[in-house]
């Protein structure tokens, strides 16, 4: 029988096939391309309906070793966030960068292109989290209500507060807690099967997109769409290998293991659809399951590298294409508050597009600008959110390592079982 890094490869062919033909099927087809559209939004709802179950399990178990130590937990949230603004800082950098050398705005004619709509977009404002409300909301009144609307911030820490507290009550919670371990265990039991169908959803959600928005915007907008992409790339394969060479950390060897995730974050432009299985992949690799379980999760709203790239070039593009002349302190300030607004993104498609325009509104950069991007956004929105697959992964070695909880022999025992099972 294949072992498991052999099944993994087939997945993710089988993903890029499905991506290749959503493709071609919503180019030439463009009207079925579009009638395909919910084939792809039930592949997403089956895999929302089990993110909240298994982040709160896996969270309770995790927090509940920790023998009822909030400090411990504390500690590790400090050292996430710590991590998560660092990341954040260079990558604003490599941005601000690229779209001062590149200019992408630059000479571009909005004139000859179809501004749509902003009232839609204005009325999203309002949905933006400040770093303050955020905070605020991270308690949740109704844990119950904050389940139901996935607000995972708030799953979180309550998570946590029960973890810690039934860690602290001792024998009596145990009882609790097998439940609740063994509802994990389900739960990924289901993830594993709900992913059977990802590249069946991830080829209706390409045709759609197609359909939908074909190649016209694409052409007069290409120089911006390059620079991000470019971006990216310099993120994905410059600044993450960097990092994890200076930390010791074989990330190539990481992003083979997450390739399949990364084209299915890729076409879905969620990274909700792939948290259940790259927290296990991670656990896998020798991350404990109680960092695991704390910065994906978190890193959903709060490690968004792909949007942070996207937002800081999307923002000084727009002040070049519509001439507004910017000095380097002025950049700087709406760097300083992209570091406030993009922790409030969403795990949800086009997330970054409602936190740009907050931006834009709050240093007065015109908001049509915002309206033109969103003609493009979806060909934005796959590669950013796809770059946030390998960052979560690098957040969570660099994590664990912090806390002295990471065991990368856990890998190679694993695969040796696996393939002497399979011998057998």
């Amino acid at each position: 029988m294949k072992n498991v890094k052999n099944l993994r490869a087939e997945y993710a062919f089988q993903v890029l096939i499905g991506l290749f033909i959503g493709a071609l099927i919503g180019y030439f087809f463009p009207k079925f391309g579009m009638n395909l559209r919910p084939i792809g939004d039930m592949f997403i709802h089956l895999i929302k309906m089990i993110v909240v179950p298994i982040v709160f399990t896996t969270i309770v178990i995790g927090s509940s070793g920790s023998n009822g130590s909030l400090k411990k937990m504390g500690s590790l949230g400090i050292k996430t966030l710590i991590w998560f603004e660092f990341v954040t800082t260079l990558i604003l950098g490599i941005g601000l960068v690229l779209v001062n050398l590149l200019q992408p705005g630059h000479g571009l004619n909005f004139s000859h292109l179809a501004k749509k709509d902003i009232s839609q977009l204005n009325s999203s404002v309002t949905k933006v989290v400040d770093f303050k409300t955020m905070i605020v909301n991270i308690i949740p009144s109704n844990i119950v209500d904050a389940m139901g609307k996935g607000d995972l911030l708030a799953v979180i820490f309550f998570a946590i507060l029960f973890g810690a507290a039934a860690g602290a009550v001792g024998k009596a919670s145990e009882p609790a807690l097998k439940f609740i371990d063994s509802v994990a265990k389900i739960m990924f039991k289901l993830t594993q099967i709900v992913m059977v169908t990802a590249p069946i959803g991830v080829l209706a959600l390409m045709a759609a997109s197609v359909g939908q928005y074909g190649i016209g915007l694409l052409i007069p907008m290409a120089k911006l769409i390059g620079v991000v992409y470019l971006g990216l790339a310099i993120v994905i394969f410059g600044l993450f290998p960097l990092l994890a060479w200076f930390l010791k950390i074989p990330y190539f060897k990481v992003f083979r293991m997450v390739w399949d995730l990364f084209l299915i974050a890729l076409s879905t432009t969620s990274t909700e659809t792939i948290l259940p299985q790259l927290m296990e992949r991670m656990e896998e690799f020798g991350c404990s399951k109680r960092v695991v379980s704390f910065v994906i999760p978190s890193g959903l709203s709060m490690n968004c590298d792909g949007s942070t790239l996207y937002l800081s070039v999307c923002s000084i593009f727009i002040a070049q294409a519509f001439g507004v002349p910017m000095t380097l302190g002025q950049q700087l300030i709406v760097m300083a508050v992209l570091v406030t607004t993009s922790k409030g993104i969403a795990a949800v498609p086009s997330g970054s597009l409602v936190v740009l325009l907050a931006t834009a509104s709050a240093v007065g950069l015109p908001a049509e600008g915002v309206a033109i991007i969103a003609g493009i956004d979806r060909v934005l929105d796959m590669a950013r959110t796809a770059c946030n697959t390998p960052g979560h992964c690098l957040a969570s070695i660099v994590v664990s390592k912090w806390e002295k909880e990471f065991n990368p022999k856990e890998l190679i025992t694993t695969q040796k079982e696996e393939q002497g099972i399979h011998q057998a």
